[in-house]
């Protein structure tokens, strides 16, 4: 299991990097199945390198039709809220490629009661997949280390019906988590579906978020986003995310 550290100087570069990740991806997967399944993040750090990856789909001429996008979590509002993660993206990616909506796999937050919408989106992102895995996924980190609204004080609805303390191996595809710090309901899918992964990106800025980056690289097991490695995992991060103590980190953090 390979796991990198990119350092980047500013916000504007870590996007250029991870829209040429994500190209590369998905390229990969095109060229060894003739498709290619990417799994998103929400909030503010990915939506710049969205901008970019829909220019570079749209200049490559990528047919949209062989690219099938999941949401690795999302806040329970519907997919027209400002705070939705689909929102977001469809702003500023999906809807510039004209992404079909059977490539779309949306959770419908914000309907009926969350445990449901996660069995049904379930259900909907495991037949887009087809049997494969995410060829890639985006997370951040949080400043308490969370990632994909998997939060350290959540409890975890299953689709079964039953509950769970949120930890590294919440059992099936999604869940809904009830977190005090997400300050309500969240959807996510469960750290066994994004560690199945080809390739993991963090996309990680701002030096509020260097103290839970330096516990979820060290594999702290308190951290959430510790839980998560794919087959490859990458941290793209600004040097005010790595903090005082980027020194340590050692010789795999490369200065771009």
């Amino acid at each position: 299991m390979e796991v990198d550290t990119i350092v980047y100087p500013d916000a504007e570069a870590l996007a250029e990097a991870a829209c040429t990740f994500a190209a590369q991806e998905i390229e990969g997967a095109l060229r060894d199945r003739g498709s290619a399944i990417t799994i998103l993040a929400g909030g503010s750090t990915p939506r710049e390198a969205y901008s970019l990856l829909s220019r570079e789909i749209l200049a490559k001429k990528i047919p949209p039709s062989a690219l099938v996008w999941l949401f690795g979590d999302e806040r329970w509002v519907p997919e027209n809220d400002p705070q939705s993660n689909e929102r977001m993206a469809r702003e500023v990616l999906l809807d510039r490629i004209h992404a079909p909506a059977s490539t779309v796999i949306s959770w419908g937050a914000g309907q009926g009661e969350p445990a449901d919408c996660a069995a049904r989106y379930a259900a909907k992102a495991q037949g887009a997949m087809q049997g494969h895995v995410a060829d890639l996924v985006f997370l951040g980190i949080g400043a308490d280390g969370h990632t994909a609204s998997l939060f350290p004080d959540g409890t975890a609805h299953l689709t079964s019906g039953s509950c769970v303390e949120v930890g590294p191996n919440i059992p099936g595809f999604a869940a809904a988590v009830h977190s005090g710090t997400a300050k309500g309901w969240r959807l996510t899918l469960c750290p066994s579906v994004l560690n199945a992964a080809r390739t993991v990106v963090f996309l990680v800025a701002g030096e509020e978020k260097a103290p839970a980056l330096r516990r979820a690289r060290a594999g702290d097991p308190t951290t959430p986003a510790a839980w998560i490695r794919g087959r490859r995992t990458v941290f793209l991060a600004t040097r005010d995310a790595l903090g005082p103590e980027a020194a340590n980190f050692g010789r795999e953090v490369r200065h771009a």
